[in-house]
């Protein structure tokens, strides 16, 4: 939801000339809701979101969602729904024909409890809950004026042209001047005064729902010169705050429920200083180091880039040593790898929301026992 209240300059940041485009809060919003769910976990689940993301925080876990659909543009339609603004109830029928952001939930939900599921799975469903519940709190995410969630009804706001959505996405907050530490802190000091477990309650079509009323009453209640003045930004920061409040919680009673009985992973060979599994790899983002994992495919690009994935084959892997535009022979004959236990050395970096290590020189691949 509240890219755009979720401040992250990343949640539902941009302008877009489709839905599935647009569809994001900026990235202030999805960490602090993140956060908020953080600190309302069980220790059971606290310490199966520690695993499963290996080591990273919910908070830089809850942007992966946006930045994958450049690679997995069939995850676009999972971030909203197309609710009529006039409508007074959700019809999956009519609103939900192949899939959105209501059945998107349900389906992570289960596969994230399902102990038959794989850990690579479960931690990819995790990953896109986190961000998906935020962005089902985002009023635009939920509703339709048939102007693709607001991102066709241009407005003037802050001095600046922009699009309703990206008003709703972020730019409210942005307006208010704070960072995310600040908003933060704001949100802290209502929910002190809050009843938070009454938040808890319904579904995932009621919270759905509850945005899409937030929408027409508020959301989409403009001028007719289009000019979003401080009496709107006045009006209508406070119903972010309880948006983005509302979106913690309700993660955390989802991941709660869903992860009660989750169980670990048997640990694998212990490694040494400076080395890390390819499921923690992110959680080392800019650090020298050598990611230990089976390498599952070599997948080929059409432009010629070679990638050892790691985990899981692609689009789902967990690590990727990346070999851009190989010249070097060594590095083209590596299909050898497929089913091996390899470790590579490089600095790690968040490439689209995966972790990978680029490969320059054969010697930074390692095969290890």
């Amino acid at each position: 939801m509240y890219a755009t209240l979720l401040a992250c300059a990343t949640l539902f940041g941009g302008a877009i000339p489709s839905r599935g485009a647009n569809a994001r809060w900026f990235e202030l919003g999805h960490r602090v809701v993140a956060r908020i769910a953080e600190t309302r976990l069980t220790p059971h689940a606290a310490a199966a979101v520690r695993d499963l993301l290996g080591g990273q925080s919910m908070a830089d876990a809850s942007a992966w969602a946006d930045l994958i659909r450049g690679r997995r543009p069939d995850t676009s339609p999972l971030h909203f729904v197309n609710i009529p603004l006039n409508a007074t109830a959700y019809d999956s029928a009519r609103d939900c024909r192949a899939s959105c952001i209501i059945s998107a939930i349900e389906n992570e939900r289960r596969t994230l409890a399902d102990p038959a599921a794989s850990t690579v799975e479960r931690a990819e469903a995790l990953r896109f809950l986190i961000h998906l519940i935020a962005d089902l709190h985002q009023p635009l995410h939920v509703s339709d004026n048939g102007d693709k969630g607001g991102n066709l009804t241009q407005v003037q706001f802050a001095g600046k042209g922009t699009n309703l959505h990206k008003v709703w996405d972020g730019e409210l907050i942005e307006a208010a001047g704070m960072d995310d530490a600040a908003y933060l802190g704001r949100l802290r000091q209502q929910m002190a005064t809050q009843d938070l477990t009454a938040f808890e309650t319904g579904s995932v079509v009621d919270w759905a729902m509850e945005g899409h009323r937030v929408a027409a009453e508020n959301a989409y209640r403009i001028p007719r010169n289009r000019h979003l003045d401080e009496a709107y930004l006045d009006a209508n920061l406070p119903v972010v705050d309880l948006a983005i409040i509302k979106a913690g919680v309700r993660l955390a009673k989802v991941l709660n429920d869903a992860l009660a009985s989750y169980q670990p992973a048997r640990a694998g060979p212990s490694l040494g200083p400076g080395m890390y599994s390819d499921r923690e790899a992110a959680a080392h983002a800019g650090e020298e180091a050598m990611v230990v994992g089976t390498v599952v495919t070599v997948h080929r690009t059409d432009s010629g880039n070679l990638y050892l994935n790691f985990g899981a084959d692609y689009p789902h892997q967990t690590f990727s040593g990346a070999i851009l535009e190989p010249r070097d022979p060594a590095l083209q004959k590596l299909d050898g790898l497929i089913g091996k236990r390899v470790g590579i050395r490089g600095r790690i970096r968040i490439y689209k929301g995966q972790a990978e290590v680029l490969i320059e020189r054969r010697d930074q691949i390692i095969e290890v026992p």
